[in-house]
């Protein structure tokens, strides 16, 4: 496994938590974290590795950019993304997103019907936590199986 994903795994962590908890992903978070991210592959990969981490951050945001201009999440669950390619690069935020999506649907659905069940309006929904397990999901699958 890379060394940099090594410290993201900490980082993802706090954000799930601090979404979870606050309904915030903190600047004070993510702005150490993609600096770390960029000095680390800077040093582990040279010109290179800083390369491959501005191509994730900047993929990152592309792929939400679209949904926070409509209001549709968070500035950060933008920023989260963007801190999770540059210490993955490109294809870690597209694994990220699409695993994220695919669970952030499925709870979607699943608070859906339970608004439907009990009545119960939720206004909220945390997209962090999902693209934090998408995140950790694809770490785990290819990495540490």
């Amino acid at each position: 496994m890379p060394v940099a994903l090594y410290f993201l795994i900490p980082v993802l962590c706090c954000a799930s938590w601090s979404d979870w908890k606050e309904r915030r992903i903190p600047n004070f978070l993510l702005l150490p974290a993609f600096a770390l991210a960029i000095l680390l592959n800077l040093v582990t990969r040279g010109l290179d590795g800083l390369l491959f981490s501005l191509g994730g951050t900047l993929f990152g945001l592309i792929l939400l950019l679209i949904p926070f201009l409509l209001g549709g999440i968070g500035a950060g669950d933008v920023k989260l993304l963007m801190v999770i390619g540059s210490f993955g690069g490109v294809k870690l935020v597209l694994s990220s997103f699409l695993i994220g999506a695919i669970l952030g649907g499925i709870v979607a659905l699943s608070l859906l019907l339970y608004r439907k069940i009990s009545g119960l309006k939720i206004e909220f929904f945390s997209y962090g936590i999902p693209l934090v397990l998408g995140t950790l999901g694809y770490i785990f699958l290819e990495y540490l199986r």
